[in-house]
Formats: structure tokens, sequence, C-alpha cells
């Protein structure tokens, strides 16, 4: 039995953006940033927000983008 083990690499896929979007914990509140390409955006909807709840300060941020998988060329 021969084994044949190929590298691989992941990257984020050339025509994607990262974006990063947020949402508030508290309790059912339910408010949810705009998904932004640029992280600050998203922080500054998150203090916006807060600056009118003020209970409502814990908020659950994701990043999110496209990644590729490629196989890292070497020998067969």
């Amino acid at each position: 039995m021969i084994y044949r083990f190929v590298a691989h690499r992941i990257k984020r896929h050339p025509d994607s953006e990262a974006t990063a979007s947020a949402r508030c914990l508290h309790g059912e509140c339910g408010w949810q940033a705009e998904p932004r390409v640029d992280v600050g955006t998203v922080d500054q909807q998150c203090m916006d927000h807060t600056g009118l709840n003020r209970e409502h300060t814990t908020f659950a941020r994701a990043f999110e983008d496209v990644a590729l998988v490629e196989r890292v060329e070497g020998p067969a």
C-alpha cells in the first residue's frame, strides 16, 4: 500500500473582502450592526447602540471571509 500526502494552504479568496458584524447580547434585544468591511465602523455602531441603550454593553462580534484552499505544488 502506498500513501501519498499532498500539502495544501488556505487563504482569503482574492475576489473577496473580510466583513465584520455584531449583535447585542442584552436579553431579547435583537439589535444587529450592519455588516461592514471596516471593523471600526461596526465598533462605532455598537458604541452608538450602547449610547442609546445604557445597559446594552455586551456584543457578539463575527468576522467572515471567503476562503480558498490551494494545493502546494511540489514533487509528485
